[in-house]
């Protein structure tokens, strides 16, 4: 009997040990995109789309903290020695994630390359002031402006100061940034796999030169969801944890789902409304005018922003970037013109104009159902002074496309009359907006100014408040370069956005500021307990 019993003991023993051990099942923590990404290099993480992806994979030279600081990344620290001198000291202790320590010279190389005119960086007009960047030391880079610029310290906490591989993005040749290429940086993930117009997979860095980093997930999957309502029905269902681009009119349904919680982060940027000012007729005056007069704005403010954003003036800016001078805002913000909604007005500036019975012309937008649904609404406004509107809707990745210039037609014009489009401050200073979108620098293949304005006397102004640094004497030059644009409407204001973002409650959230498009990073999500 005792012997019976131990042979069944000795068999059932075998069977446990024989018996596979559960495998640990996969975190993955899903963000849902709206649109593929422009390219896997700093130099085109220009947009709310592309920097979520590249943001885990790279660092930068500084960067911004919880309260929008400006604080060392990969540098230990910095300081301005002069009026136009700026000095780095970086950090010797950094890998790159195949294992090579990270130089000064990677650092120089990674700034640098956002000058060559080839490359073609979105980032390049942030450099504009730049006259040299080199290694003063071993682990000292030294930046030279020709001129002072009140706004360069602000620079490399954006992808413009990401740190990637010299050796291997020189490897890379013509496939860096692309699906067959692959990328080096200093970042907590790597990419793991990218199908184009499908998924991004990235997998923690086994090689991140942070030892306080323990990954909570496995991978991040970047899901490339660019229907609107598609991208909802994946965050109300737990396919998706994570969406920065979300549709007005659908948020409600975000708000009413337990899986869901939807914070509101106030904005630094804009959406607008540009005229292509270098193709007639929208390079006169008056019919910019006029079509600013001939849409109801306050309309599309009740109907359709609603809660996604602020009623706008003529303004680049809202309060948010008034500055330490702020009550020299609101006093100019009660002085400048405004285009309120007038049909008989609109008709009346369109007759001095060389188009007085109307034309037709294009307005391009994205996917994003809230901006589609603005144009629609100015489409039909404008049919009341004679102007036949044809919507051109294009994917995400063609629309950032077209509004940094990269589609033109034989006669050199950009393919559009119209755009819509978002601009965020890059940091939180007015100039941020009123550089891009009014230097007459950017005015070009590239270039952020989707206006294509190109004023002297603006120009002129906008460099001279950028080497100032007394608020009040820079704000003088400010209002006097916004005077001129006031009159002169190369964009429309349509609202100043707060931007929801949508997050799963199966995960912690990850910190969310109005600089988040430069410092969204996934290091410390991890499933809730």
């Amino acid at each position: 009997m005792k012997n019976r019993i131990l042979a069944m003991l000795l068999a059932l023993a075998l069977v446990v040990l024989c018996v596979p051990a559960m495998a640990e099942e996969t975190v993955t923590y899903t963000v849902a995109l709206d649109g593929e990404i422009v390219a896997m290099d700093p130099a085109f993480s220009y947009d709310f789309t592309t920097n979520l992806v590249t943001n885990q994979i790279c660092e930068s030279v500084l960067t911004y903290d919880e309260n929008d600081q400006l604080v060392p990344m990969l540098a230990s620290s910095w300081e301005q020695v002069d009026d136009v001198t700026y000095v780095y000291t970086i950090r010797d202790d950094v890998n790159f994630s195949d294992g090579t320590p990270m130089t000064v010279d990677d650092v120089v190389f990674s700034v640098a390359r956002h000058l060559d005119p080839d490359l073609g960086s979105y980032l390049s007009g942030l450099l504009y002031a730049v006259e040299s960047i080199e290694a003063t030391g071993e682990w000292e880079m030294t930046i030279k402006l020709a001129e002072p610029n009140a706004s360069f310290m602000y620079v490399l906490g954006t992808a413009a100061g990401y740190v990637i591989s010299k050796a291997n993005t020189e490897a890379q040749g013509d496939l860096f940034g692309t699906p067959e290429g692959t990328i080096v940086g200093t970042g907590p993930f790597v990419l793991d796999s990218w199908r184009s117009g499908q998924d991004i997979t990235l997998v923690p860095n086994e090689n991140y030169w942070d030892a306080s980093f323990e990954p909570a997930v496995d991978e991040i999957v970047f899901q490339i969801i660019p229907e609107d309502i598609t991208r909802i029905t994946a965050l109300t269902s737990g396919e998706a944890d994570l969406a920065t681009v979300l549709p007005t009119d659908l948020v409600p349904m975000l708000e009413a789902s337990p899986n869901v919680d939807v914070e509101y982060v106030d904005s630094m940027g804009v959406l607008y409304l540009s005229f292509n000012c270098a193709m007639p007729p929208f390079d006169e005056v008056a019919v910019r005018q006029a079509i600013y007069c001939a849409i109801d704005f306050a309309e599309i403010q009740e109907t359709i922003i609603m809660d996604a954003g602020m009623p706008a003036s003529i303004l680049p800016n809202s309060e948010a970037l008034y500055g330490p001078a702020a009550e020299e805002w609101v006093a100019y913000a009660e002085t400048v013109p405004t285009y309120d909604y007038d049909v008989e007005r609109a008709q009346e500036l369109l007759a001095t104009s060389s188009v007085p019975d109307g034309f037709s012309m294009t307005l391009v937008t994205n996917e994003d159902s809230t901006r589609y649904n603005v144009c629609l609404a100015i489409q039909e406004d404008l049919k009341a002074i004679g102007i036949d509107c044809e919507i051109v809707k294009v994917s995400s990745e063609e629309h950032t496309n077209y509004q940094y210039g990269g589609v033109v037609d034989a006669d050199g014009y950009r393919e559009y009359g119209m755009l819509i489009g978002g601009w965020g401050a890059d940091w939180a200073d007015v100039s941020a907006n009123l550089e891009p979108l009014y230097a007459g620098r950017n005015a070009c293949a590239g270039g952020t100014n989707a206006a294509l304005y190109d004023n002297e006397e603006v120009n002129a102004l906008i460099d001279a408040q950028a080497a100032v640094t007394d608020p009040s004497e820079r704000n003088a030059l400010i209002f006097q370069a916004l005077d001129i644009i006031g009159e002169e409407v190369p964009y429309i204001i349509v609202t100043y956005p707060i931007r929801p973002v949508a997050t799963s409650t199966s995960f912690t959230k990850p910190l969310t500021t109005p600089s988040w498009v430069w410092n969204m990073r996934f290091n410390d999500v991890a499933p809730v307990a």
